[in-house]
């Protein structure tokens, strides 16, 4: 997996949201198809994949072979996720280190993490 390179941009925005409400894995059509549905200028099919081949390059999108062509589900939950590992891609355990000063020095910070834990375990 290539190193995630920053935020996403706009078009790459666009094509996640699609994915991320979307039950099922995707071809480019069916993404062009929703992404073109209230334009006033339709993308071109080329773009589409070009950015879902960036997308899956960065490790955000999964592709997979079905027949002859491919379809897309995301590696990734939410543009938090992509946030997360990011910063966790270029500063490892710095991060993770100043993530828990951050929880140690402030009680209502460190309350909703455990919130969190409780409920996700």
């Amino acid at each position: 997996m290539a190193k995630p390179s920053g935020a996403l941009g706009p078009l790459e925005a666009e094509v996640m949201a699609v994915l991320w409400r979307g039950d099922a894995p995707m071809a480019v059509r069916e993404v062009t198809d929703r992404l073109n549905t209230d334009r006033a200028e339709p993308l071109a099919y080329t773009t589409v994949l070009t950015v879902m081949t960036r997308l899956m390059t960065k490790g955000i999108l999964v592709r997979e072979q079905v027949g002859r062509g491919f379809v897309y589900t995301p590696a990734v939950a939410d543009i938090a996720d992509v946030a997360v590992r990011d910063v966790l891609a270029e500063f490892g355990d710095a991060a993770l280190a100043r993530f828990v000063e951050r929880v140690k020095m402030d009680p209502q910070l460190r309350k909703r993490l455990q919130q969190l834990m409780e409920r996700t375990s």
